[in-house]
C-alpha cells in the first residue's frame, strides 16, 4: 500500500499549506476537499491492512480515517485549527515506516 500512502501524505502537505497560506474562512474550501478525499483513501488504506493483517498500518489507517474527518470539518465544528489535523494527517503516514525501521533487526554482515 505504497501509493495510497503517498497521496495522504499529499494531501496532508497541501492541507498543510493551505492552512499556512489562506485565511480561515476560506482555508476550509481546499481542507474540506482534502478531508474527504483522504477518508476515501484511507478508508482503502485500511482495507488493504487488515487482509494481511499489518497491525501498525492498520492502526495509522485508522487513525487517518478519523483524522479526514476532523480536517474535513476542521475548526468549523470543534475549534481545532486546520493546521493540526493537516499536519498529524502528512505524520501519521510516515509513521509506520519509522517505527518498523526502529523495530527492525540489523541485517548479518553489517558492522559486524
Amino acid at each position: 500500500m505504497r501509493w495510497p500512502r503517498i497521496a495522504l501524505a499529499a494531501l496532508g502537505a497541501a492541507g498543510t499549506v493551505a492552512a499556512l497560506a489562506v485565511q480561515p474562512p476560506q482555508v476550509f474550501a481546499f481542507t474540506g476537499i482534502a478531508g474527504i478525499a483522504a477518508f476515501v483513501l484511507a478508508a482503502g488504506c485500511l482495507a488493504a491492512d487488515m487482509v494481511p493483517y499489518r497491525p501498525l498500518h492498520a492502526l495509522a489507517a485508522v487513525l487517518s480515517l478519523a483524522d479526514a474527518v476532523l480536517l474535513a470539518v476542521g475548526g468549523r465544528a470543534l475549534g481545532v485549527p486546520v493546521l493540526v489535523p493537516a499536519v498529524l494527517l502528512l505524520l501519521l503516514q510516515l509513521a509506520p515506516a519509522g517505527a518498523s525501521r526502529l523495530t527492525r533487526a540489523p541485517r548479518p554482515g553489517f558492522g559486524s
